[in-house]
């Protein structure tokens, strides 16, 4: 998906990260109320409040947990060469979150609630990383083993209390895990999308 030209001061590749980064930070200074009527909350998605598969990703446990994974996603952003435009940004957004908050419902049926960006953000570095690193792309290949062995040592290892007391809540590290393999589902979509014929 490819943005009309502009005359925006803000480079494409930060088109998307910008925009999403403003509606985290909106979310986050509406406090509890907006959190609690957009996180993900099991009981409430089964009772036909299907927003929250995608708001959830927006909102966070407090401002400390907003502004790790903003940081984040500018690492993601200054990674991401070819994946310019606010609505290839826009796509991969929708695509994740929803990726994401399906298998916590059909596959951790044990996970009451959640918010935050993090299962999105480590399916966005996967989206960003994986077709520079296919390309041969050095940088790219290191920086997409690091995402994959921090998602293997957080599974192997529990969350410690001081990465709970720093995000004011549960790491969940499912999230991390599927946004990772809905990222590579995409990857792969894209991939054989832009191969087929006209």
């Amino acid at each position: 998906m490819q943005d009309p030209p502009s005359s925006s001061p803000v480079p494409a590749r930060w088109r998307g990260p910008v925009v999403l980064a403003s509606l985290m930070l909106a979310l986050q200074a509406g406090g509890e109320p907006v959190y609690e009527a957009l996180r993900y909350e099991r009981s409430a998605v089964l009772g036909g409040q299907l927003w929250r598969l995608l708001t959830a990703h927006l909102v966070h446990l407090g401002w400390t947990h907003c502004l790790l994974n903003l940081g984040g996603l500018a690492v993601c952003a200054a990674f991401a060469k070819d994946r310019a435009g606010a609505c290839a940004w826009a796509g991969a957004f929708v695509a994740l979150a929803l990726g994401v908050s399906a298998l916590l419902l059909l596959a951790s049926p044990r996970v009451a609630d959640y918010a935050g960006l993090s299962g999105v953000l480590y399916g966005l570095f996967v989206w960003v990383l994986a077709p520079q690193a296919w390309r041969g792309d050095l940088p790219a290949r290191l920086a997409l083993a690091v995402v994959a062995a921090r998602i293997g040592w957080q599974l192997w290892s529990e969350p410690t209390e001081a990465q709970r007391a720093l995000i004011g809540g549960e790491v969940l590290v499912q999230a991390h895990l599927y946004g990772a393999a809905c990222a590579v589902l995409l990857v792969l979509a894209q991939a054989l999308r832009s191969r087929s014929p006209a």
